[in-house]
């Protein structure tokens, strides 16, 4: 992917420049509604000020790295298909592995800037909570270290499922070429398969998550509550600990991404190698 990146790295670190200036945005905002809603309690609107700042801010970085984005990974998608398509291959590999292409620059463009910002939310999340609260912070430790070996329990399976599903895959265009019925329908069937597979693992691993997170949440609340936190503190730390928790479940399902991808660049780079010593 390093390799594929080649002439536009520049501006992939000023596209991930902005995806962190947007998460810091993003991190910042709870902390400032809960001062904006001590402040308003108080007669004054130098919270409510600063909130509207913060997320004025934070929009224009958004705006500016989409702008910039589509018309990014767009040119390297263009170049990259050109190369893939020069390899030495089948007809119906070539169509497969442009469409795989395709999910590789999605999650650059997509998927990249949303885990750089999920990382950066979700440390910098974590520097909140341990200002606010600290019980509350190691609850947050510890879900997310649960998530993550909840993770980690599933990836050989996916790795295997999704070498099974591209493999079926790199045949479709030979299966339908043949004109026949049985054969076309036993493909249907095996993709389907696959699919079906991947997503009972993503199914069951958010299902997990997911309870953990809702486990956080309460004991969040009972937890800030007993400390006789203010309202807007209170507040502040209920939203943190919905931050913590979206990015502690998106954080792994972004690995299990990974391993598709990795499966995927790992059959381009080597008809690449073939192609090169031929």
């Amino acid at each position: 992917m390093w390799q594929m990146l080649q002439g536009y790295r520049a501006r992939v670190g000023l596209s991930l420049f902005l995806v962190v200036a947007e998460a810091a945005g993003a991190v910042v905002v709870p902390f400032v509604l809960g001062l904006a809603l001590t402040d308003y309690a108080d007669g004054s609107n130098r919270g409510l000020i600063l909130l509207a700042a913060t997320g004025l801010v934070t929009m224009v970085f958004a705006t500016v790295r989409r702008l910039h984005d589509v018309r990014l990974y767009s040119q390297i998608y263009q170049r990259a298909g050109e190369t893939a398509f020069a390899q030495e291959a089948g007809l119906s590999e070539k169509t497969a592995r442009l469409n795989m292409l395709r999910e590789v620059v999605d999650f650059l463009e997509h998927s990249m800037p949303a885990l750089v910002g999920s990382i950066s939310g979700y440390i910098g999340t974590l520097v909140f909570l341990a200002l606010l609260s600290v019980p509350v912070l190691i609850g947050a430790l510890v879900m997310s270290a649960l998530i993550v070996l909840i993770y980690a329990a599933s990836s050989r399976r996916t790795v295997a499922f999704n070498r099974g599903y591209n493999d079926e895959y790199e045949r479709q265009v030979d299966v339908l070429g043949r004109n026949d019925s049985t054969l076309t329908r036993r493909h249907i069937g095996l993709m389907n398969s696959w699919t079906i597979k991947l997503s009972d693992v993503d199914t069951i691993n958010f299902a997990l998550s997911l309870t953990l997170t809702v486990a956080l949440q309460v004991f969040a609340i009972v937890s800030s509550t007993r400390q006789g936190m203010d309202e807007g503190t209170l507040l502040s730390v209920v939203l943190y600990v919905f931050e913590v928790s979206a990015a502690a479940s998106y954080l792994p399902a972004s690995w299990q991404e990974y391993l598709r991808l990795r499966d995927i660049l790992q059959r381009l780079n080597n008809q690449t190698s073939v192609a090169a010593t031929s």
